[in-house]
């Protein structure tokens, strides 16, 4: 019966089990497919929230699912969560209608999906049917075969996709076959829900183990497998697990009367550590078979927490706080040995502890020390007056005594005398005693510290008493055990130990037992059991350690923490003989059989390493991206916050804790915990390391698993953006000297301009001299042409006046002489052509551009234009002109009708936009 159960309480149905290569739990649920990885169970959800009947673990990256009208696969992506692919999307809705799938298996490459109507074969590209006349109830692989009971008919063959009947096998068309299992080499166990189990020999069919098919009738047999140590297990719908050997006698038996929380069991798995799951009717259950120990538990609580034990006269005695019950030998080896406990009468109440001295078994009792006949009569053994929480012998000045831990203070029993010692000076409740080498006497206080004593010569009383720890200022745990090792007195205190050192009269660490238990945390009890081998007993397991003073070495160790009830303040294990040993719990007790297995734990053991399984990163806004864990990472620096889940084979199983490292982040490794993850927020740009390993409870470390990544600077550290920058820097370097050069250029065109602009104005001021000149000139000219005309007019007329008053022969030559000079010089072309040269000087496109807009103009037009141009009025135009007014007035006329200006233009102004 080696085992020891843990329940995981649900109020779903749990009708699959699974495990994956990385040791991850799965289990098909009521709300979905449940998934544990030793630390945290993760729900996934199946589309439409349906029942995951069966489930099929192909590895850590695939599962397979099947629920109703459903049935899928699940692969794992980068964030290490599961992600659904429905299979039997592509399937028409006539070919599942109303179709659970309770069965998948995987073969080679082919999966098998069973509903009550149906198999679907998918070989990981396709899904095709392999329909039945009358459905399937089971599928059930055994070796390399599958066997299948047609619906209300004869088991069927699965062979190469093709259904075969298996002859003789109509005689089950009554009954439901629910488990189908190898037996031996060739034979098959054919279990049935009404009419029990079969053996199938490939030829006939006969009824195994008569008994056991009655009991299986009765229980309603639902499931079963073939453990890896050789038994069979079959689980029930009305009375939980029973175990049972080749033979099928039943060697354990395993319900709601000894630790399930319900006994309806729709499914059993092995896991990789040969450790039992069981899927409930209403949660989960988990069996750990733990090697050389037998479980005998009550979770009802009808036998009390358990105190002691001694085996005495072939019977095992158990005191619990209800009294003594005793166990006969032989009952002990039955799967319902608790059930055949029996009280003894005149025991009933708190029982402390047992002691067998010249062969007469003594009760250490709330209400004194009582006497156990061999008849099983109970007297009073001394008259103590008191309860007594222990009793052991002693020797003091060469005698032998009974010494006796009592609520109030010690007795000491004269073992020829019979004679009781009582001491007054200590009225304090006294839990144990012991004598070291050199006579003293050490007392625990049932709460607090440890007295150190030496009695009279005469037995009197104590002659000294000193007192440790309890506050008494000496630095030592306020609470303190004691045990003794080669006659030396240790104590143990908040997990650290310390011994008497009789040549300085103190108490002193013992630095050989602290270093034995240095990994192991809360240490509760030492109990000795021979020859320097002594029990410790943790809040997650029992050691077995040797000491003798000088060396100390942990020889075996027992991880079971998941339900390690040991009874509080009052631990203990109770050395029963040679080879058994008795561990006491509050619902029951353990038993060591340290002969039931020939080879000895590697305590030094390394665990399994871990696994990386995911690593996330995240910006601000939570925006989240995941790296591959099989290679070197990286990432963005706005995704700096970086979160490593990770995990570890039978984590759960085997008590590992998880110890984690980030180079030039953490100084060393943290402490082991039961996490499966761990963040870093806002880590700076560079590279980094982390290193994660596993940690048993005896401080053993697995292989460190390490993974690199990088933290990638900013885009502004980048070499891009150093490029970038270096580029900024040229171009504005190169920006500043254009700046530089516009500027010294500005400067020199600026000294050029002034130079030019006063050239300029130096020939402006010329220019406009010359100008000026010209303008002189031309007015000049003009004035002296028109004053000349006027003064040889006035010549002509004064000579005419003479000329007609004094009109003689002698006169007329000279006269005609005088009127043709006075009108040569009056009507000169010299004088048109020095004014035309001055007035072309000034205005040098003038005649152009009139005779380009209008060419029809004659030279006395120009001329007369020349002169409008100079703005000359009219009487001037005529002396210069030598002309009449009127036929001015007339020429100016003749002149606007070829302009072709309006009446109202001013033919002045005209000239004056013609350069």
């Amino acid at each position: 019966m080696n085992i020891y159960r843990e329940t995981y309480h649900a109020d779903n149905k749990n009708w699959a089990v699974g495990q994956d290569e990385r040791g991850v739990m799965y289990f098909g649920n009521d709300i979905g497919l449940l998934e544990f990885d030793g630390v945290e169970w993760t729900l996934n959800s199946v589309p439409n929230s349906v029942t995951a009947r069966s489930i099929a673990v192909l590895s850590h990256q695939t599962v397979f699912t099947g629920s109703y009208e459903e049935f899928g696969r699940w692969d794992r992506d980068l964030s290490g969560k599961l992600a659904y692919t429905s299979l039997s999307a592509s399937l028409g809705e006539n070919e599942l209608r109303n179709d659970d799938f309770w069965k998948i298996w995987i073969a080679g490459d082919q999966v098998y999906f069973q509903s009550f109507s149906s198999i679907f074969i998918y070989d990981y590209h396709t899904v095709r049917r392999l329909p039945a006349e009358h459905g399937f109830l089971f599928l059930s692989k055994v070796r390399d075969e599958f066997l299948v009971q047609q619906m209300a008919g004869s088991l069927l063959r699965l062979r190469e996709n093709r259904l075969e009947k298996i002859g003789g096998s109509d005689f089950l068309k009554n009954t439901d076959v629910r488990v189908i299992l190898p037996y031996g080499e060739k034979d098959y166990l054919i279990g049935t829900s009404t009419m029990g189990i079969y053996l199938y020999d490939g030829q006939t069919f006969r009824d195994w183990q008569p008994p056991l098919s009655r009991l299986m009738k009765s229980k309603e047999l639902n499931c079963g497998l073939l453990s890896s140590r050789g038994t069979y297990l079959f689980g029930t719908i009305l009375d939980g697990i029973y175990e049972t050997d080749t033979r099928g006698q039943i060697i354990n038996h395993i319900s709601s009367e000894n630790y399930l929380q319900n006994n309806t069991v729709l499914s059993l798995y092995e896991d990789q550590l040969n450790h039992l799951w069981a899927g409930l009717d209403r949660g989960i259950a988990f069996i750990q078979y733990v090697d050389k120990i037998d479980s005998y538990t009550d979770p009802g609580g009808k036998t009390g927490a358990v105190y002691s034990a001694v085996e005495w006269n072939n019977r095992l005695f158990i005191g619990t706080n209800q009294g003594v019950f005793f166990l006969e030998k032989e009952e002990r080896k039955k799967a319902d040995a608790l059930s055949h406990l029996k009280l003894i009468d005149g025991t009933q109440g708190q029982v402390w502890s047992f002691q067998v001295v010249d062969d007469k078994l003594y009760c250490c009792h709330n209400k004194g020390l009582k006497e156990i006949g061999k008849d099983l009569n109970v007297k009073d053994a001394f008259s103590i007056g008191t309860g007594v929480y222990k009793l052991s012998e002693g020797r003091i000045r060469n005698r032998d005594y009974l010494l006796l831990s009592t609520y109030q203070s010690i007795r000491l029993i004269d073992k020829q005398t019979r004679r009781v010692y009582t001491f007054e000076q200590l009225q304090e409740p006294v839990k144990d005693i012991e004598i070291d080498h050199i006579g003293n006497i050490w007392i625990e206080h049932f709460n607090r510290g440890v007295y150190r004593c030496k009695l009279e010569d005469d037995l009197s009383g104590f002659r000294s008493i000193t007192y440790y720890g309890g506050n008494s200022g000496d630095g030592l745990p306020y609470k303190l055990k004691l045990f003794k090792v080669g006659g030396r007195v240790v104590l143990l205190g908040d997990n650290h130990f310390y011994t008497y050192d009789d040549i300085k009269n103190n108490i002193i660490p013992n630095a050989i037992l602290d270093t034995c238990f240095v990994n192991i945390r809360h240490i509760r009890q030492i109990v000795p059991i021979r020859d320097n081998r002594f029990w410790a007993l943790g809040r997650s397991g029992i050691y077995q350690f040797s000491y003798d003073g000088y060396e100390a070495s942990i020889l075996d160790y027992y991880n079971l923490r998941m339900n390690l009830s040991l009874v509080y303040n009052y631990e203990n294990i109770s050395v029963l003989n040679d080879s058994l040993s008795l561990v006491c719990l509050d619902n029951g007790f353990l038993l060591y059989n340290h002969k039931q297995s020939d080879s000895a734990p590697d305590i030094a053991k390394a665990p399994d390493a871990p696994f990386i399984e995911s690593i996330q990163t995240k910006n601000v806004a939570d925006k989240k991206k995941y790296l591959d864990p099989l290679r070197q990472g990286e990432a963005a620096y706005n995704f700096n916050t970086v979160t490593l889940r990770f995990l570890a084979a039978n984590s759960f199983v085997s008590d590992l804790s998880f110890q984690y490292k980030l180079e030039n982040v953490d100084s060393d490794w943290s402490l082991p915990q039961k996490i499966n993850q761990v963040s870093y927020a806002r880590l700076p740009q560079g590279a980094y390391v982390f290193h994660v390993r596993t940690a048993d409870s005896l401080g053993n470390h697995s292989k460190t698993v390490s993974f690199h990544f990088n933290v990638l600077p900013p885009w502004y550290y980048t070499y891009w953006a150093y490029m970038l920058y270096i580029l900024a820097a040229f171009l504005i370097c190169y920006m500043i000297w254009l700046l530089i050069l516009k500027r010294y250029r500005n400067i020199h065109l600026q000294k050029i301009r002034a130079r030019e602009a006063k050239r300029l104005r130096a020939l402006a001021g010329k220019l406009q001299n010359e100008v000026e000149r010209k303008n002189a000139e031309l007015l000049t000219q003009t004035s002296f042409i028109i004053q000349k005309n006027e003064l040889i007019l006035k010549i002509k007329g004064v000579v005419d006046e003479f000329y007609a008053q004094n009109r003689s022969k002698v006169l007329e030559p000279l006269y005609r002489k005088i009127n043709m000079l006075l009108q040569n010089n009056l009507d000169t072309e010299e004088d048109w052509k020095t004014f035309l040269f001055k007035f072309q000087e000034k205005h040098t496109g003038f005649f152009k551009e009139l005779k380009q807009r209008y060419p029809q103009l004659t030279n006395s037009d120009l001329r007369l234009c020349a002169c409008l141009k100079l703005n000359l009025e009219t009487k001037e135009i005529a002396s210069l002109m030598n002309l009449s007014i009127r036929a001015v007035e007339n020429s100016r006329y003749r002149l606007r009708k070829r302009l072709k200006l309006q009446p109202s233009q001013n033919l002045n102004d005209f000239f004056l936009t013609i350069d």
